[in-house]
């Protein structure tokens, strides 16, 4: 079968591409349907990247995260029309005591790989998680809160600490996410979300309390903290962290920067704290996303309320707007994938 990809190829420029899909790339022929522009596709296609990674990873096409309509299945497991959400972690190797998604031998699609913008995707069926044929859009965002959850794993895993009060650094949508995984996860603790714009910090309603990062009360105080900042704010964030936590908390870190941040290493050492890298999930991590929006309606209202645009995409004009639109977006702009 004869497959359109929509590859970016330069900086703001994306160009269709026929390619055959092979019959090794899985039984399963899916039709991706609504689409999540991330911030690392937002990077790439901005050129935000340094050139000498953007010369590395493109062409590719862009979106890791997906949901999407069968098509065929040829083992007969999913019938035509089926709902699934699309897992971009491709496994072709396992390690000893180390999770899928940090082995380097593993690609991701969408990192120097092609991702979800293409006419169909032919996937193994353990690349794809069933969601019900009458899916919300909610489940777009399971990619998103399996990263959360792939972290809230490893702090379950390493914490010696009560998890009374704890706070999330970054108020876009990684911030968002992992604060309302948190909430739906630990009912009764408190959760606190530390920002810099207002309008952004309005939509954390779900919280117990939000404050300016240029203005938190002395007082405040936290068991472990994730930062999702980002960029320049993560050296920021990690100190603010380091100076609120409790003794022995964890640090969590989330938000990516293209250069080194410095770490308030005396604090870190006073205090006995660890700090903890994250970085994507496993498809272990997607079936529990998924269930975790399924059957907690809590999450599934605030994951919805998360969408800042929907935007049809019936040609590449429409894709060249979209990611104009989500640069202009708050939170998460959502594509209709309809080309």
């Amino acid at each position: 079968m004869i497959n359109r990809v929509y590859r970016l190829v330069d900086t703001k420029r994306i160009e269709p591409v026929m390619r055959e899909i092979r019959d090794d790339e899985g039984d399963v022929l899916v039709r991706p349907e609504h689409m999540s522009i991330c911030a690392a596709d937002r990077r790439y296609y901005f050129g935000r990247r340094k050139q000498e990674i953007l010369k590395k990873k493109l062409p590719m096409a862009l979106i890791h995260e997906a949901t999407g309509t069968v098509l065929h299945d040829r083992a007969g497991r999913y019938a035509p029309g089926a709902k699934v959400v699309l897992v971009p972690l491709v496994e072709k190797e396992k390690m000893p005591f180390v999770k899928g998604n940090y082995n380097p031998a593993n690609p991701f699609l969408s990192s120097g790989h092609d991702g979800f913008m293409r006419d169909a995707v032919a996937a193994p069926h353990e690349r794809l998680v069933p969601i019900g044929e009458s899916a919300s859009v909610a489940y777009v965002f399971t990619e998103i809160v399996s990263v959360a959850l792939n972290a809230i794993g490893a702090f379950e895993r390493a914490r010696a600490t009560e998890a009374s009060v704890l706070g999330v650094w970054g108020d876009g949508g990684m911030g968002y996410v992992t604060a309302l995984t948190l909430k739906c996860l630990y009912p009764e603790a408190k959760i606190f979300v530390f920002g810099k714009t207002a309008r952004k910090l309005q939509k954390f309603s779900f919280a117990d309390g939000t404050f300016f990062i240029d203005d938190i009360p002395r007082d405040t105080k936290i068991d472990h903290g994730f930062e999702c900042a980002g960029g320049a704010g993560s050296e920021a964030a990690i100190a603010q962290i380091a100076e609120r936590v409790a003794p022995q908390g964890l640090i969590l870190l989330f938000g990516v920067s293209e250069d080194p941040v410095a770490i308030p290493t005396r604090t870190v050492l006073e205090k006995g704290l660890t700090l903890i890298g994250n970085s994507r999930s496993d498809a272990d991590d997607f079936a529990s996303a998924a269930r975790l929006i399924r059957e907690n309606a809590v999450c599934g209202k605030y994951l919805r309320m998360l969408i800042s645009e929907t935007i049809e995409v019936k040609t590449e004009d429409d894709i060249a707007y979209a990611f104009e639109q989500d640069a202009l977006n708050d939170f998460k702009t959502v594509i209709k994938w309809a080309i």
